[in-house]
């Protein structure tokens, strides 16, 4: 890194540091020096010899625990004025609701959610995430900006895919039109289908501005799950990545009504996608709960990451993804919190589920990954879903400057054992004290730096009030007009043989 005079060097001393490099190196005490939005050392104090022309700001960690920044895989910024609104109810019956409430976001809404997303995030230790970002009826040029100017302004690290499907959503599971009401199909044929030339339009624009996938926010493709898109979408979509060679991140196989609208003489979504040139190393699948062989084959074949969300997963009861299964078949997998919505974005409490999941389903305990494998797994598979693998999620010189300092010292932490069994099994997010992006302090001390955070909430809770005055009169209705013929849809294609795969929890 070139040598620029006058800048501060930051010196972190005293602390145990988890660096979770090559050598998982522990070091206590350790030391960490930051030059810009770079990691220049790590080691023993004492041992790195800084330049004599430059000013060192230094900080006593002492009694800290230091650890790189958490990476979110799969997050859905709109549902951040969304909390408190799902219950029991799977997938596709919450869709309904969605879908007849509408999502339409004025700018400043959509780059205040982005905001408080990201704020809830970095309190708990998430320095970098992927927006799954929607915007019905249509992605625009201003929302788009909007949010990521929202995560950039708090100064957290995004990797924005903006979801877009065009299938109305009776098309996209397996549901007999005879068994919808007239006035819901009339409601549905009235729908004017999302413009998928629209959309690629926007991209193209957007790839001007948040194209460059090394700086802190940038844009990928989120197109949704396949079942919810029409052939041309598709196929625009493998052109559109040849052009441009993003990534992609996308829903797959997250509920077995989604598994069944494969097309028989087709086979595997991935394996298309693949075909299509869709799909690469810098591509990431979410949930991936009903894949069957040939699915697993082509994402093997495709490179792709494999998102875990094991809450939201198990509140909507859509399954277990079958972790143990990919990482013997050396496939990738990194974790994500999913909507707040389905909860609060705790992602060491997102790790631990995943990890217990794995030890119900899965009978040969030595199979079962240590807390700390899966934590290293998180961190580097997370950066890698994001198109920035090898740049952050380890402590080490040439890595970006991501990490949050723990200062754990309530009950739960006392005594203290093995200080990487309590970051994984005890850690809740509430010892975080400091948090760093790109060399920045964003968090000091348990308060924000970048952003009044009183005045953020205050502004969402405006939203929320106004949104809710606004919400159509009609919306109990229609939902409970369609709620029949979807809960038996739901309940036949979960009994039904077809692709009988057994996601159920193994209580020995």
């Amino acid at each position: 890194m070139q040598n620029q005079t006058g800048r501060p060097l930051t010196c972190l001393s005293g602390g145990q540091i988890l660096t979770f490099d090559g050598s998982d190196r522990v070091l206590d005490p350790g030391e960490m020096w930051i030059d810009g939005d770079q990691i220049i050392a790590v080691g023993a104090p004492g041992r790195f010899n800084p330049p004599t022309d430059r000013p060192v700001s230094r900080m006593d960690t002492t009694g800290r625990i230091i650890c790189p920044g958490f990476v979110n895989a799969h997050t859905h910024s709109y549902s951040a004025i969304l909390k408190g609104t799902v219950e029991k109810n799977p997938l596709d019956i919450y869709m309904l609701s969605v879908i007849a409430a509408g999502t339409a976001m004025s700018p400043r809404e959509t780059y205040i959610s982005a905001k408080l997303d990201a704020l809830s995030m970095l309190r708990v230790g998430v320095t970098s995430l992927i927006d799954h970002y929607t915007e019905r009826p249509a992605l625009t040029t201003e929302a788009l900006n909007a949010v990521c100017e929202g995560f950039t302004d708090i100064g957290i690290r995004a990797t924005v895919a903006t979801m877009f499907s065009d299938k109305p959503y009776i098309e996209s599971v397996p549901i007999s039109r005879d068994a919808l009401p007239q006035e819901v199909l009339e409601r549905y044929d009235a729908q004017q289908r999302p413009d998928a030339t629209s959309y690629f339009e926007v991209m193209k624009n957007a790839l001007d501005d948040w194209g460059n996938e090394g700086e802190r926010v940038h844009v990928i493709l989120g197109v949704d799950g396949p079942q919810r898109c029409s052939d041309a979408l598709i196929d625009m979509t493998g052109d559109f990545q040849r052009n441009h060679n993003l990534g992609l991140h996308t829903h797959m196989l997250e509920t077995k009504t989604q598994a069944v609208m494969r097309d028989p003489k087709r086979g595997s979504f991935i394996q298309r996608m693949l075909d299509l040139g869709s799909l690469n190393e810098r591509s990431s699948l979410v949930h991936f709960i009903w894949g069957q062989d040939d699915d697993i084959a082509a994402a093997k074949e495709a490179g792709v990451t494999i998102v875990h969300c094991p809450q939201s997963n198990t509140m909507l009861g859509a399954g277990i993804c079958p972790v143990l299964r990919l990482r013997k078949e050396g496939i990738p997998v990194a974790y994500g919190t999913d909507g707040s919505n389905c909860g609060p974005a705790s992602y060491l409490e997102t790790l631990r589920l995943g990890a217990h999941l794995m030890r119900l389903t899965d009978p040969d305990f030595e199979e079962w990954p240590d807390g700390s494998i899966i934590l290293k797994e998180a961190f580097q598979n997370g950066a890698r879903a994001m198109g920035n693998a090898g740049k952050f999620g380890t402590l080490e010189p040439g890595m970006k400057a991501d990490f949050v300092v723990m200062k754990p010292v309530d009950h739960w932490h006392r005594p203290m054992g093995d200080p990487m069994l309590h970051l994984f099994y005890y850690e809740t997010g509430e010892s975080i004290q400091d948090v760093w992006v790109n060399g920045v302090q964003v968090v000091k001390e348990g308060e924000m730096t970048t952003v009044n955070e009183d005045d953020l909430i205050a502004e969402a809770e405006e939203i929320v009030a106004h949104r809710k005055e606004a919400l159509p009169a009609d919306v109990v209705d229609i939902v409970a007009a369609q709620y029949p013929a979807f809960r038996n849809m739901i309940i036949d294609t979960l009994n039904s043989k077809e692709m009988a795969i057994e996601r159920r929890v193994n209580l020995r």
